[in-house]
Order: C-alpha cells, then sequence, then structure tokens
C-alpha cells in the first residue's frame, strides 16, 4: 500500500513517456513543472472521497469532503456508521450518497482483508469487484485504482471532465467520441493515468486527489 500523499514509483517515467510521445500533453504537463498525482493512502477513505465527488464538481466535492474531515474527526468505517445518515446529509451529502457511505464503511468493517485482496487483482478485476458494491460504478471503481493503488494506465472514458479536456486540447470540440478517445490516448499507453491527471488540472487548477 502506497504511503499518504506518495508520488508513484513510475511518476517520472511517465512524464518522459508523456513528453516523447505527444506534443500536446508535453505543453501541458511544462505548466505544472512541481505537480503530480498523489494518493491519500487510506482505501476506505479513497473510496469515501470517489462516493463525495460522484458527478459533481471538483470544487463542489473538496467543499463537502472538508465538511465531513471537520465533522468526523477520524474517518473511519465504524465513525461513519454512529455518524449517521442524517448527519452526513448536514455535510452536504445527498441521501443517495449518505447510504452510500454507510454501505462501504459496513463493507469494509465486514471484510478487513479486502485491501490486500484487491491488490493482488489486474485492473478490471478490480473494477469488477468494487462494482459489486452499491453506489460504486465503473468511475467510482477507477478512481479507486489511480488514487489509491495508484495504478499506472488507467483511462476513465465516462469521465466527463478528461472527455471535456481532451475536446478542448486536442479537438477544439466540447464532446469527443469514444473512437476519437481511444485514438489520441494510444500514444498514453501505459501511463494514461498520468495523462489523464494532466488533462484534469489543465480545465481545473484544483488538484485532484481522491
Amino acid at each position: 500500500m502506497n504511503n499518504i500523499n506518495n508520488t508513484p514509483f513510475w511518476w517520472n517515467e511517465a512524464l518522459n513517456h508523456l513528453n516523447k510521445s505527444d506534443k500536446i500533453m508535453k505543453k501541458i504537463i511544462a505548466l505544472y513543472p512541481d505537480a503530480s498525482l498523489k494518493s491519500r493512502g487510506d482505501p476506505f477513505m479513497a473510496l469515501s472521497r470517489t462516493i463525495v465527488g460522484q458527478q459533481i464538481s471538483v470544487k463542489a466535492a473538496a467543499s463537502v469532503w472538508q465538511n465531513l474531515e471537520s465533522n468526523i474527526k477520524t474517518f473511519i468505517p465504524k465513525n461513519i456508521i454512529k455518524y449517521g445518515i442524517k448527519n452526513l446529509r448536514k455535510c452536504g451529502t445527498s441521501e443517495r450518497k449518505a447510504e452510500y457511505l454507510i454501505n462501504i464503511a459496513n463493507y469494509f468493517i465486514n471484510n478487513p482483508n479486502i485491501v490486500k485482496e484487491l491488490e493482488r487483482l489486474g485492473d478490471q478485476e478490480v473494477v469488477d469487484e468494487l462494482c459489486k458494491l452499491k453506489g460504486i460504478g465503473p468511475w467510482s471503481a477507477e478512481m479507486f485504482l489511480m488514487f489509491c493503488l495508484l495504478r499506472q494506465d488507467i483511462l476513465p472514458m465516462g469521465d466527463l471532465g478528461l472527455r471535456k479536456a481532451i475536446g478542448i486540447n486536442y479537438l477544439n470540440k466540447k464532446n469527443p467520441s469514444d473512437n476519437e478517445i481511444k485514438k489520441i490516448s494510444k500514444s498514453w499507453r501505459p501511463y494514461r493515468s498520468a495523462a489523464t491527471w494532466f488533462l484534469w488540472r489543465s480545465i481545473d487548477p484544483i488538484t485532484i486527489a481522491y
């Protein structure tokens, strides 16, 4: 497991690869010379952050998360359950997201070895396993892969911010097709996680960290 705020071991290799393989990406990377994808390390917190961030802006998600951290001093499963849906909603979550957070908390309590089990799985296997949980879809699972397990080649095709950034930076339009995204991102392999992170930064100055 990666430590809190740890930069992936493959980050410098990713920068070298992206700088050589994509001229547009090279210009984007140059705007953020000291920045990198980082993980908060704690799996339960990472998955909880993805739930909070579902279908809202980075700024809105950061505000809700700040409220949660201010009110729940130690963000661990048993404390989330104790805090309850009503109080979670007061922090800015929807009722459905509050239910999802409680569900995830129970899952971690009932499966204490789940993180070690997930670390042994391939990317798609992790997605398949996490998507069995209520409230976790492909996007949330992919964020977990990127920001907790720090997997290097994740391309969240369903992420609206990524799609927007690719359209603006590469195609001069807002909604690129799946085929266009696949074609553009081909040269980023095997470091599509880094490319995704920089594209997010290109349209939103707030650092992404789920």
